[in-house]
């Protein structure tokens, strides 16, 4: 019995001095220790790509979704004077230095995948591809990365997302910020609700951002009581102004058109203003609106400086 257990003994000497080889150590009789190594730890920004830093104004255009529509009578023009009466929904991000502006927010990403005539709006069919989530994501961000979020205007196919960006600051035009709130419920009042428990800049006017002249809300009511449209100062591309809802076609543009309401509600004063604004900064006009602007324009994640 004795033997036996001698046996067995020098076996599990054999075997523990195997294990501790195998571990890195020389010997069983020697207490000999691993270097300590950190456990890994899960990202912190789980499937979202680094985080740009910059030194100049970055624009980025974003697919938001799109609108079926057949009707460009509401906007003053017949079926024949316009290339593509259907409509992109555009958003746009600026990242700046001292900070990230959101400027719309498009289609609700509850679209994704859904045929459009699902969720159809007046006639307006809507179609949504992609999240603002995951477009953000692609860019290397996530919604509380969001500094600032600006909305053109209260409709809704620019505030469908709007509820993400509760925790940002919304920078709104107080007769706009009325207009949604203080008017009455409006349809798509679900979509932005939250933005009541946001923090708020309200003012009157163009608001600049971020105080350098860079990035400035120009007012152009009309569309709505206060109707915002952006302007950017890029270092590369020069000017940027995106026009939300002050044009949604190239034709309205060309041809002097609009819908009949807006005639008398500031549209055409807001045009003319805007228009003199451009040519003193020599900007290019952007119109989100537009399928030929959107189908040339550089998507994000690329970009514009």
């Amino acid at each position: 019995m004795a033997g036996e257990r001698q046996g067995k003994g020098r076996r599990m000497v054999r075997m523990m001095a195997l294990l501790a080889a195998s571990l890195g150590g020389s010997s069983v009789g020697t207490a000999q220790t691993r270097p300590a190594q950190a456990m890994p730890q899960p990202p912190s920004r789980p499937n979202i790509a680094p985080l740009p830093r910059v030194t100049t104004p970055r624009l980025y255009v974003i697919d938001c979704g799109y609108l079926t529509t057949n009707r460009p009578e509401a906007f003053g023009l017949t079926r024949d004077e316009v290339a593509d009466s259907n409509m992109p929904v555009t958003c746009y991000l600026v990242i700046h230095p001292k900070g990230v502006l959101l400027y719309d927010t498009g289609l609700s990403d509850l679209l994704v995948g859904r045929p459009a005539y699902e969720h159809s709006v007046f006639g307006w069919g809507q179609i949504k591809m992609r999240s603002l989530r995951g477009e953000l994501a692609d860019i290397g961000l996530a919604p509380e990365d969001i500094t600032y979020l600006a909305l053109s205007h209260g409709h809704f196919d620019h505030v469908g997302n709007a509820n993400m960006f509760a925790g940002s600051t919304w920078l709104t035009p107080r007769a706009e910020y009325a207009d949604m709130f203080e008017k009455g419920a409006t349809f798509s009042l679900a979509d932005y609700a939250a933005l009541a428990h946001s923090r708020k800049i309200l003012y009157d006017g163009d608001h600049d951002v971020f105080g350098d002249g860079t990035v400035i809300l120009k007012a152009t009511p009309g569309h709505t009581p206060g109707h915002q449209s952006l302007y950017v100062k890029l270092a590369h591309t020069g000017g940027v102004i995106l026009s939300g809802d002050l044009y949604h076609y190239e034709e309205e543009l060309t041809k002097d058109r609009m819908p009949e309401r807006e005639r008398h509600s500031g549209t055409p004063e807001s045009r003319r203003a805007l228009a003199d604004f451009a040519a003193r900064t020599h900007s290019q006009l952007w119109i989100g609106h537009s399928t030929a602007f959107f189908r040339n324009a550089r998507k994000s994640p690329a970009w514009y400086d």
